[in-house]
């Protein structure tokens, strides 16, 4: 039961995008767009800056990062990387394939950045309770008022 990294093309838009949208769903996200609006937003992230992964485990899908790299803004020699989407599909998960594929792009995708960094939603508990045993740490905490 070997993990592997496999890199997403725009070919891959439609598989990313429905995995995109069961993360929507799974963290409790106001996130309204449609699966037509999330394609095209994958799209025109795949096409500029960002990068894309898939998880593969018995060449079967399990997840995804989505991810670009960025120079810290405090000192620029050092090159940190935004890890914008982290996914492990439903009937995967529970089997450790989280922390493994972590593993695996801080390996073979991030070896030369000193920090990743990631948003979870505070009422994500689930999300952050992950994304601590991965070793993450709160650094900031952005709030909101609906008026």
């Amino acid at each position: 039961m070997e993990l592997e990294l496999r890199k997403a093309t725009l070919s891959d838009i439609e598989i990313l995008a429905e995995m995109n949208r069961q993360l929507i769903e799974d963290e409790g996200s106001m996130n309204p767009m449609t699966l037509d609006e999330l394609k095209q937003r994958m799209y025109e992230w795949l096409e500029t800056s960002y990068n894309a992964d898939f998880l593969i485990l018995n060449q079967e899908t399990a997840g995804y990062a989505l991810y670009h790299f960025k120079q810290n803004q405090y000192e620029q020699n050092i090159q940190g990387v935004y890890l914008r989407q982290y996914f492990i599909g439903r009937k995967f998960r529970k089997l450790g394939l989280g922390l493994k594929g972590i593993k695996l792009l801080k390996e073979h995708r991030f070896k030369d950045v000193n920090s990743i960094e990631i948003d979870v939603l505070e009422s994500n508990t689930t999300g952050m309770n992950f994304w601590g045993r991965a070793g993450f740490k709160p650094y900031y905490t952005n709030m909101r008022m609906k008026i």
